[in-house]
């Protein structure tokens, strides 16, 4: 039985956690090398994500002057970006980035808004996934100056290569975007986890019947 336990569990934790891995590169935006306050950044300055180099994007570390606008709380790390970069208002910048994927796979993008509303300018980003698209605005009632929402977009992937994208759409001196990822949630063909269960389940049972079947003759001859 024990034998049977190892193989079915073992088996079902590897699949589950390749399914949900994160598919972005330095979702917390890290430093490779470390820096405070805060610093207006282009081109691929941030590892892993192309900058569109409009306005630039101000890089913020914990420990700035930055009305309060802290990392999310979801994130670890010591850092952030602000889409008004240098402006504080329109144009705002733009982050992208390409992932991997499988053509008809479903996968969900998850994120932190940060909201630092000093002016009564609600923040908000519109969040691409190649086809996919929508428009997330804070929901800071205006007396929050490190304020952050949670936010989700399901997606299903249309090749091997998916674009995410984060574009300003409004707010004033701030619009935070930390924590992102990118985890897949369905693989055409792939049977389901409970599914995989079931089979791991059988294909041990079916060895440790040929087990006892062998140990049996033994024991007889």
């Amino acid at each position: 039985m024990k034998f049977k336990s190892y193989i079915s569990g073992g088996a079902l934790s590897l699949l589950v956690g390749a399914a949900h891995a994160n598919l972005i590169t330095n979702g917390s935006f890290d430093a490779t090398t470390p820096f405070t306050g805060g610093q207006v950044v282009s081109g691929d300055a941030i590892s892993g994500w192309s900058i569109a180099d409009g306005y630039g994007v101000l890089w913020i570390a914990r420990g700035g002057n930055f009305g309060g606008l802290d990392p999310s709380p979801g994130n670890g790390s010591d850092y952030l970006i602000d889409l008004t970069g240098e402006t504080d208002t329109e144009p705002f910048e733009a982050v992208s980035q390409t992932i991997a994927t499988t053509a008809g796979a479903s996968y969900q993008l998850t994120f932190d808004l940060g909201s630092a509303i000093q002016w009564g300018i609600q923040d908000g980003v519109t969040v691409s996934a190649g086809a996919a698209s929508q428009t997330f605005t804070s929901t800071n009632d205006g007396t929050s100056t490190n304020h952050w929402d949670s936010e989700v977009l399901d997606f299903t992937a249309t090749g091997a290569s998916t674009l995410i994208t984060f574009a300003g759409a409004s707010g004033h001196a701030y619009i935070g975007v930390d924590n992102v990822s990118v985890v897949g949630t369905s693989v055409p063909g792939t049977p389901e986890p409970s599914t995989w269960a079931m089979m791991m389940l059988g294909f041990a049972g079916l060895g440790f019947a040929g087990w006892r079947s062998r140990r049996t003759a033994a024991h007889a001859a």
